[in-house]
């Protein structure tokens, strides 16, 4: 059901994201900036509002890459094309090296989570001798 806020809060967002569509940290205090000066009697509402939908947003957008080494900027660029090319809204991505999944990499997308790691290779080889 739609709050009393709804068209607010959604004009909120959009200037809360840059010219990607992505929300941007600068753009959202500017917001906050604007809704403190303000101060309406409403003023806690709509703050919960917009951080619920500022934080669903951003779920949506995020993808986070995790890969075993440290990896090229050539790698991380033809990832990052192809997985913007099978999704159609604007994402961010998150790259960072986990030593703990030895190669490979898992890529984490809303619920999803996409692994071909040495780690999960291994916790699998694992799981079927004790099974």
């Amino acid at each position: 059901m739609p709050s009393k806020f709804s068209s607010l809060i959604t004009k909120l967002v959009k200037e809360s994201t840059n010219e990607h569509g992505i929300i941007d940290k600068s753009l959202v205090n500017n917001v906050l900036v604007g809704l403190k000066e303000i101060n309406s009697p409403m003023h806690q509402e709509i703050l919960k509002e917009f951080l619920t939908e500022i934080t669903k947003t951003l779920r949506f957008q995020l993808v986070e890459v995790e890969f075993g080494s440290e990896t090229s900027k050539s790698v991380m660029t033809k990832l990052k094309d192809k997985i913007s090319a099978t999704i159609s809204r604007p994402l961010d991505f998150k790259f960072t090296t986990n030593k703990s999944l030895i190669a490979g990499y898992r890529i984490k997308l809303v619920d999803d989570v996409f692994e071909d790691s040495v780690q999960s290779r291994l916790s699998k080889l694992s799981q079927s001798f004790t099974s």
